[in-house]
């Protein structure tokens, strides 16, 4: 009996504080209950707990799934409780050894459980210590992951990864506080390269060596360059749990799909095998968006090789695929219709393509702006089409037009990946060039200038009949202001009225004449439009046209004053001699008549 007794004292403590806890939770909730009058607008709350976390925490690249993620730890979680107690236990942190210590229950190990296993044992253990509350449990913040990465790589060992990073990020590289990881790559710091070389023409050529370097690893991005090192097909992953598989990284870069890029999970061991071209191959390429060629698997299908090629191209025959396929007499070529059923069977070595549809190429559009009556785009018939053509359909020149300035713009055709035969490349070029080493400069200063830009003359019935036009090109119009531009060496520079019954002279005048640095024998007249440069005796002055006066150059004004310094100092030499002369045939004039005067 005492025994019985000794048993209801000892639960006399919990009794009352439930009493208690039942007592305040009906007192919160008359105080706190949601009063959507005036009480709701006067109060709010702010999770400071919650607001550090978010501070402090790595960004997720999606959300936890509670059904698969396992707890361990340095998770942080919290704990709320609703019903008869109410609580809320915020950054509540996992030990060590999976626990969590919390006030009423005590100690709860979540070690290796999902959230949601975690959320139901936390509430059987609760209901041992409280009657009618019901627990939840979310996951505040998810510890880092640990992973050991190994095989024939610059960085190899442990590291420790922010939760929800994919294996993306292997590749990427990652961001740990203040540092970044990258454990393919051994960073170095690039310095400025200056050339110690001296070239006629000033070009800096280890810095253009440089430029394209740096160029072609811009083209080729790290992906493409560390998988020519290692098969990012083959990734090997061993679980902590045994489990044995092998991640393909060229799928998701290939397609940007998450499902080839899962999570990192803690304890993985990450193998990267060398690229070998020993191993059977499989490609899928044509009208796609994302051409494929890699390491076969064999898990391959057609299905999962079109996800991997980004799917159809726009313009391609989705009714048809064809397969190239080595064969004992030699490669086979064979065209399959595809449906929604058919399910086309893919070994190692096949070659899939997607043909394009057949269309015709002959048909582009064409832009036309400025001051046409109805600018806009127009469709053509690729080089047959005239610029006499679409000026008749875009209803002519609009009045106030400068029809001598107009330009037509014409960019690199560029159609499934094959560049135009007129693009230039200075490098390749150089390889047969026999001029000068400045030609060079100049070639790059025009090819920067005057890219795809050509020069038209509308009022030109020749032009007009003969300039054909291709899809894409841009025809613009500039409005014409009726002034003349003079610049250089005039006194007063600007813009001036024209008039056809203005020369050359008049409008010098207006500019108040040259000034002192004025070389009179450059005068030019630069063309609207083809902005080509022209002797006053070679052209007309038309509106749109620029008047440049040129300077003495520095070099010739300093070697004039030099020249005129040097004469200056050739006449004081002769009037030295010649006075140096004189005095001589005084002397010897003085001596004659001196002897004469003795004899």
């Amino acid at each position: 009996m005492s025994l019985h007794l000794f048993r209801l004292f000892s639960l006399l403590p919990a009794v009352l504080l439930m009493g208690s806890n039942f007592t305040m939770a009906q007192s919160n909730n008359e105080t706190t209950r949601p009063n959507y009058g005036n009480e709701l607008s006067n109060n709010y709350y702010v999770d400071e707990a919650g607001l550090q976390l978010a501070i402090n925490a790595s960004p997720l690249d999606n959300f936890i799934d509670p059904s698969t993620y396992l707890l361990g730890p340095y998770d942080v979680i919290s704990l709320q409780g609703i019903g008869l107690t109410e609580f809320s236990y915020r950054a509540i942190l996992v030990n060590a050894l999976g626990d969590i210590i919390t006030p009423i229950a005590g100690k709860i190990n979540l070690r290796g459980l999902t959230i949601e296993e975690a959320e139901a044992k936390v509430k059987a253990h609760f209901s041992e210590y409280i009657l009618d509350t019901e627990v939840f449990l979310t996951l505040d913040r998810p510890r880092p992951v640990s992973i050991h990465i190994g095989g024939n790589i610059p960085n190899p060992g442990r590291y420790v990864v922010p939760a929800g990073t994919r294996y993306d990020a292997l590749i990427t590289g990652f961001e740990i506080g203040e540092e970044f990881i990258s454990p393919l790559v051994n960073v170095e710091n690039k310095q400025q390269i200056i050339s110690t070389r001296q070239t006629i023409s000033g070009i800096n050529f280890d810095r253009l060596s440089a430029t394209q370097s740096e160029e072609g690893e811009l083209a080729d991005s790290r992906f493409r360059q560390l998988a020519q090192k290692y098969d990012m097909r083959y990734i090997k992953v061993n679980s902590k749990n045994g489990e044995l598989r092998y991640i393909d990284l060229y799928a998701y870069f290939n397609s940007g799909l998450d499902e080839f890029a899962p999570y990192i999970a803690d304890g993985d061991q990450v193998t990267f095998i060398d690229h070998s071209f020993d191993r059977p191959t499989i490609s899928l390429s044509g009208a796609v968006n994302s051409p494929f060629s890699g390491t076969f698997r064999t898990d391959d299908t057609f299905e999962k090789l079109l996800q991997i090629a980004g799917g159809y191209h726009p313009e391609a025959d989705s009714t048809r695929i064809i397969r190239i396929r080595n064969g004992e007499i030699g490669s086979i070529r064979e065209t399959f219709t595809l449906s929604n059923e058919s399910n086309i069977d893919v070994i190692a070595g096949d070659q899939l393509i997607i043909p394009y549809t057949k269309k015709n190429t002959n048909i582009g559009n064409i832009r036309i702006e400025g001051m046409i009556d109805v600018p806009g785009i127009y469709s053509i018939n690729n080089g047959k089409t005239t610029l006499g053509d679409v000026l008749e359909l875009s209803g002519g020149l609009h009045e106030g037009a400068l029809a001598t300035a107009a330009y037509l713009i014409r960019e690199a055709s560029n159609q499934r990946g094959v560049a135009s035969v007129t693009d230039i490349n200075l490098t390749l070029l150089s390889k047969s060039y026999d001029q000068f080493l400045e030609g060079f400069d100049y070639l790059e200063l025009e090819e920067i200038l005057a890219s795809n830009r050509m020069a038209i003359d509308l009022t030109d019935e020749r032009v007009l009949g003969e300039v054909t036009l291709q899809d894409g090109d841009r025809i613009y119009v500039p409005k014409d202001d009726q002034n003349v531009r003079l610049i250089g060496q005039v006194n007063s520079p600007g813009f001036y009225a024209f008039s056809k019954q203005l020369s050359l002279n008049d409008y010098l005048t207006r500019a108040n004449g040259f000034t002192i640095a004025a070389d009179r024998e450059r005068v030019f007249i630069i063309k609207a439009g083809s902005r080509s440069w022209y002797k006053p005796s070679e052209t007309t002055i038309q509106s749109g046209d620029i008047i440049f006066v040129d300077r003495i150059p520095l070099q010739d004004a300093r070697s004039g004053l030099e020249y005129q310094i040097n004469i200056e100092e050739i006449k004081t030499r002769r009037v030295q001699l010649i006075m140096s002369g004189i005095g001589a045939l005084t002397s010897v004039v003085t001596a004659y008549v001196a002897v004469r005067r003795l004899n």
